[in-house]
């Protein structure tokens, strides 16, 4: 391996620095302007998120320098393990957020499709069982790093990899569900899922990196994430819009016309099928 000289680990630092205050001010403005559009109402999971990642990002960056300034070595914030603690703390409900804002995006796909979406919740937990378990089978290639230091450390990031990794296999099957049902949605539906499955993926794939190089990759692949989510988020603050509830478009427009059209209808019996099930009952 070839190590870094000590002026080309300084200037990584620095540009991750910069990133990360680029996109915390990225979720400032994107939180804000679903305030200004009215959408913190349709995404109030995605809004709460994007509030908890400010509030976490705050907290990492100003307990660390308290914590250093309270032993008095207010110019190493990291030689303590107030870092290490805050992300602990708020990593589990992070994860939360993450499920939620999937299943905000799933109840939006079905929102005119009562009748599944009722049926939809069994679906949508099997699913997720599904995805867990795929992501469970292939969690032993991080475990079977031994150069992690901290054991603690490496479970945290073994379990952020494993929700990110659930995460994407299920919006993966929720897209296959898409596919096969032409089901017309708002652009903004679609735009959100598209870029918030590239997000998950990234994090997967980042953290898989992670576990299985140890600290020595950890800049780089922050640099890389931290990127990618500033790309994600001047994707959403670019697109996600209040026009784009009333825009409609297809996740597969190439249909034949007369297939798609009986899809469609096909489906929407099963949903009308399902409502009156349940008004018997």
């Amino acid at each position: 391996m070839v190590c870094a000289s000590a002026p080309t680990m300084s200037r990584s630092v620095s540009v991750l620095q910069y990133l990360v205050w680029f996109t915390l001010a990225g979720y400032a403005i994107l939180y804000l302007k679903l305030r200004w559009t009215g959408l913190h109402r349709t995404y109030r999971a995605f809004s709460g998120y994007l509030l908890f990642t400010l509030l976490q990002g705050g907290l990492l960056a100003v307990v660390p320098w308290a914590a250093s300034l309270m032993r008095g070595r207010p110019n190493r914030p990291f030689a303590t393990n107030a870092y290490a603690y805050t992300w602990f703390a708020t990593a589990p409900v992070m994860w939360v957020l993450y499920v939620l804002v999937v299943l905000e995006l799933f109840s939006l796909i079905l929102q005119k499709f009562k009748g599944i979406a009722s049926l939809g919740r069994w679906v949508m937990l099997g699913g997720l069982a599904t995805a867990v378990v795929l992501s469970t089978l292939t969690l032993s290639v991080d475990l079977s790093n031994a150069g992690e230091k901290f054991r603690i450390l490496r479970v945290f990031l073994v379990v952020d990899r494993g929700v990110a990794s659930s995460l994407v296999i299920f919006l993966l099957i929720l897209a296959g569900f898409l596919t096969w049902y032409p089901v017309p949605l708002n652009r903004n539906v679609v735009l959100h899922c598209i870029v918030y499955a590239g997000y998950f993926l990234s994090v997967s794939l980042g953290m898989l990196l992670r576990n299985l190089n140890g600290s020595a990759v950890s800049l780089p692949v922050n640099i890389v994430l931290s990127s990618v989510t500033l790309a994600c988020l001047l994707a959403w603050i670019g697109f996600l819009d209040r026009a784009g509830e009333s825009v409609k478009v297809r996740v597969r427009p190439d249909w034949a016309p007369g297939d798609e059209e009986d899809l469609v209808a096909h489906l929407a019996a099963i949903n009308s099928s399902l409502l009156r099930t349940a008004r018997r009952q």
